[in-house]
């Protein structure tokens, strides 16, 4: 990943994905105060509008001017509210990236984190775009949906690794899945 480019604007057929904004404080805390986003995301508790506004002033900012990271906000091209997150951060590993996201339950179950992810993943392995190898998906075994989408995507668990994650002040096993330039669905 080439270190401190601008978190680039990408559009598909229903969405368009962008750097979050202060008008989307608002959405960020209402995702990030639902009960299924606090059980698989790891957030500051309590999760306050001060949470909010740090993710959209200070964390998302520091991410592009670290190189370390790029978060997208995903949008309806027809407008409206912001829907969720997407997140690519690099790892230790050069070239190999990780994918995080979350949704606001107005987002979820039309097939727009499916959407929006596909095309982070192809700009993320795009050797134009960020230039990863791979990317990663963690996720703890009784998340479902985050198992489900990121197969959906292209991830493949088949050789995948497990690993330890820390949710909510417990170390839990997590199942580590692979997405490669050519596996990217969509």
């Amino acid at each position: 990943m080439t270190d401190r480019l601008p978190t680039a604007r990408l559009e598909t057929e229903r969405l368009i994905l962008d750097v979050p904004t202060e008008d989307d404080i608002p959405d960020v805390l209402e995702a990030c105060l639902d009960a299924a986003t606090q059980l698989w995301v790891p957030l500051p508790s309590p999760y306050t509008r001060e949470s909010a506004e740090f993710f959209v002033r200070s964390y998302c900012p520091h991410g592009v001017a670290s190189g370390d990271f790029h978060v997208w906000a995903l949008r309806p091209r027809t407008g409206g509210r912001m829907l969720g997150v997407v997140e690519v951060r690099r790892d230790e590993r050069p070239g190999s990236g990780t994918v995080g996201c979350w949704s606001g339950p107005w987002g979820r179950g039309r097939g727009y984190m499916r959407e929006g992810l596909v095309a982070v993943a192809r700009h993320a392995l795009d050797p134009a775009g960020l230039g990863f190898d791979r990317l990663r998906w963690v996720y703890v075994p009784g998340n479902d949906p985050s198992r489900r989408l990121a197969e959906a995507v292209g991830f493949g668990f088949g050789e995948s690794t497990d690993r330890a994650v820390t949710l909510h002040g417990e170390t839990l096993a997590a199942r580590v899945g692979t997405l490669h330039r050519d596996d990217v669905g969509g």
